[in-house]
């Protein structure tokens, strides 16, 4: 089977192609895989180091662009398109896969073009204009929740496949990684993260916490690499010292994110699409922060879903100020009844096979007639 995999610009959108890929290698360790991706986008880094073959075509965003950026969009729209007509041409695909951003959208309309089955992945709860415009072509769209099928009414089918996790997300032990972080002696952990580049506005917030912790919890903040001298500095400013024995735990990045889940017992996020997939899917609490800098104001869609299921707390990003975060966290860590019942909400919302729904709908349509199979 070949499978062309396409999107990018953030990890929100490549993240959920490679754990796609880990499940068809699983299934079938001869797939054909090729990813299709932008020249600017961080899927030039993450995607060859996952293994998977990777080639560029030219793509730039249009919504919210200046008039002459989107002259230029649409001048590589038109380009990425022709790179992409050669490219599905020698690839022969079976299915291509488009998870959004900018770069799906040629790849996504020269396949509808040329008759190939295209599967449209949608990951937030206020979906993309790229993933919309393609739905009407798309053999089937995936969406992470089921009212989000209302959002493309033109689409031929829609199936509610969740947003796939690592399958590492999903198998690290709590004891274990607690260990390998040095929490193990702590009764319970909060967990402070806001993406590998960090947020301004949680980290700020962040200090009070650090600030103000039961003496039985502690706290690894993962604070993004450009803020964590500053961090640091901060917090030996005022005598807070992080590492063992003490309770607080910094770190610019943590590529093993899955330690990190598994050993809090509440977590401070942004509310991206996939990481309140990672959330729900290991069952934790959360506090979500949406930003407001992102197109749509996708992340304020995703966190609604969260707080009105009862899984989070949703703290806006102009309220969240240092002595606003710890209230709240000290509150849900002094009622344990109350974080159980938000942990049980959380993992009602998880979808833990979600990688395993998504290869199933890519194995269904690869296996139904196409008017043309190039």
């Amino acid at each position: 089977m070949r499978v062309v995999l396409t999107g990018g610009g953030t990890g929100g959108h490549i993240y959920p192609a490679l754990a796609l890929a880990e499940e068809l290698r699983r299934h079938d360790p001869h797939v054909n895989l090729l990813y299709v991706g932008s020249r600017t986008g961080l899927e030039g880094r993450i995607v060859p180091a996952a293994g998977i073959p990777f080639v560029a075509i030219p793509a730039r965003g249009l919504v919210g662009k200046s008039m002459m950026d989107r002259v230029r969009g649409v001048a590589a729209l038109l380009q990425g398109m022709a790179a992409a007509r050669k490219i599905l041409t020698d690839a022969r695909p079976w299915v291509v896969v488009g998870t959004g951003g900018y770069v799906s959208g040629p790849v996504g309309m020269m396949a509808a073009i040329m008759g190939i089955p295209l599967i449209v992945h949608e990951q937030n709860a206020f979906p993309s204009v790229t993933n919309r415009l393609l739905s009407p072509r798309a053999a089937a769209v995936a969406v992470p929740f089921p009212a989000v099928g209302d959002a493309f009414p033109r689409a031929r089918r829609v199936v509610v496949t969740g947003n796939p996790v690592r399958p590492a997300i999903l198998a690290a032990d709590g004891r274990e990684a607690r260990r390998q972080l040095a929490l193990d002696g702590f009764r319970r952990v909060v967990l402070v993260t806001s993406g590998s580049r960090g947020a301004q506005r949680i980290n700020e917030a962040a200090h009070a916490l650090a600030a103000s912790l039961p003496e039985d919890t502690a706290l690894l903040w993962v604070t993004g690499e450009r803020y964590y001298d500053d961090v640091l500095a901060r917090l030996q400013e005022a005598g807070l010292a992080p590492g063992p024995p003490g309770p607080l735990r910094i770190r610019p990045y943590l590529e093993e994110m899955e330690l990190a889940l598994a050993a809090a017992d509440l977590a401070v996020t942004r509310a991206g699409g996939i990481s309140l997939a990672e959330v729900t899917a290991r069952g934790l609490p959360a506090v979500v922060v949406p930003s407001p800098h992102v197109t749509h104001d996708h992340q304020r869609h995703n966190a609604r879903v969260l707080a009105g299921a009862g899984a989070a707390v949703m703290l806006e990003d102009d309220q969240c100020t240092g002595e606003a975060l710890a209230r709240i966290v000290g509150q849900l860590l002094a009622d344990e009844e109350r974080l159980a019942a938000m942990a049980a909400a959380s993992g009602a919302l998880g979808v833990p096979d979600a990688a395993r729904r998504l290869a199933q709908l890519v194995l269904e349509t690869a296996r139904q007639p196409a008017p043309r199979r190039r």
